[in-house]
């Protein structure tokens, strides 16, 4: 009977080698994953949010639904304003507006906050060419992967170790680690990233990243040159909020 190969007893090129492709095949590579869910209507045990609970969720309850109601015309109150996104884009109103809590529905096309489409286009091929570049560093592949099985463990998306999302997290993270080679890997990244993957494409979420984390206007960035779990980085910010009207031109 042969048994699969432990990246810990290999050389670092082939630990490396042998976690992208667990990724790459995905969840029927051999992953082990609690079928509990699967057997029963998950949507009894799932909040609005995406958590899977171990109980069944009581009904919803008078003060969630007057919630819902709230939230349902702030989302409206979005999709207007970002129907006309010249005219709001640089105004009080919007910087307000995010301060509330953007509504779950718009949060993918509030990704214009970072002027993603416009990163892109400047760099169509670059998020490709970094995750290729990424996946020759086996010592931080090893790192990224043990923190991706552990983030966001709850949450629908993520539930499926070797799943879809955790691919997707995975690649962002090895892509990152090469774009930004000051920063490298910290663990605190995988939580960041797994939350605007949530809400975007996975290419987009690269790029909010790079926008949040070392984009002119944002520019939250950690102090030391290349962390890796087991250390800890702080923040450096230097900028308000993006939409903040004292940072008009």
């Amino acid at each position: 009977m042969e048994m699969d190969e432990d990246p810990d007893n290999l050389p670092a090129q082939g630990q490396g080698n042998i976690i992208i492709t667990k990724y790459e095949q995905g969840h029927r590579a051999g992953a082990a994953v609690d079928l509990g869910h699967e057997q029963v209507d998950v949507g009894k045990y799932t909040n609005n949010l995406g958590i899977v609970h171990e109980m069944e969720l009581p009904r919803v309850s008078a003060l969630e639904v007057k919630q819902r109601c709230k939230e349902s015309k702030r989302t409206n109150k979005w999709q207007k304003m970002l129907a006309d996104w010249t005219k709001y884009r640089s105004t009080k109103k919007l910087s307000q507006r995010v301060y509330k809590v953007i509504p779950l529905v718009v949060r993918g096309r509030a990704s214009l906050l970072l002027d993603i489409d416009r990163i892109k286009s400047q760099n169509p091929c670059k998020y490709k060419v970094m995750k290729e570049k990424g996946k020759r560093s086996s010592r931080i592949i090893h790192c990224i992967q043990l923190d991706v099985s552990h983030t966001l463990q709850k949450h629908m998306m993520f539930i499926q170790r070797f799943g879809v999302k955790q691919q997707e997290l995975c690649d962002i993270l090895v892509a990152y680690s090469a774009y930004n080679p000051e920063v490298g890997y910290h663990r605190d990244l995988s939580r960041i990233t797994a939350i605007l993957l949530l809400c975007l494409p996975e290419e987009d979420a690269f790029w909010a990243l790079t926008q949040l984390l070392a984009g002119e206007r944002h520019s939250l960035q950690y102090s030391t040159a290349q962390i890796l779990p087991g250390s800890r980085g702080s923040y450096r910010t230097r900028s308000r909020c993006c939409t903040s009207p004292s940072q008009r031109s």
